[in-house]
This record gives C-alpha cells, sequence and structure tokens, in this order.
C-alpha cells in the first residue's frame, strides 16, 4: 500500500459523508476530489506537475468503472505517474 492511503483522509471522508456519499469510492465528476487527490499525491510526487497527476487521474477515471474504490484508484493512478517520465 503507498504511504499515500496511509495519510489522513479525515476531511474528504467527512466532505463525502456529509453529501451522503460512500466515503470509499471515488467520483470522477467531483472537482473538489480530484483537487484533494492532486494535493495528497504532490507530496509524494514533487516531481510530477499538476498537470502529470491529472492525466494519471483522468487515465484512471476512463480505464476504471463506477464505482471506483478509493485504495485501487489511487493505485491505479500510482501506476500511470510510475510509468511516466
Amino acid at each position: 500500500m503507498h504511504p499515500v492511503l496511509e495519510e489522513d483522509w479525515k476531511d474528504y471522508d467527512q466532505r463525502k459523508a456529509r453529501n451522503g456519499r460512500n466515503v470509499t469510492k471515488v467520483a470522477c465528476e467531483e472537482a473538489w476530489e480530484t483537487n484533494y487527490i492532486v494535493d495528497k499525491l504532490q507530496k509524494h510526487f514533487p516531481d510530477k506537475s499538476d498537470l502529470a497527476i491529472r492525466c494519471a487521474i483522468r487515465r484512471c477515471c476512463e480505464a476504471m468503472e463506477a464505482p471506483r474504490p478509493r485504495e485501487d484508484f489511487i493505485e491505479c493512478i500510482i501506476d500511470k505517474l510510475a510509468s511516466w517520465p
């Protein structure tokens, strides 16, 4: 498991719960969720641009059908980022 998944996701979880959403799933159509994930990943991939992270997220959104389990989704993004220069 990547360290980003072991971080505190409480703010994310609380916001999803307030909106009646499943906290274990990622909704690609929610801009705030994408922004939250970008911020989390930039700490672990400082050499990757915001655009590169967003492209990896978009590719995983397209590759995975909803509902997207958070752990699997983040692992998908990390795999994409690791394979790009």
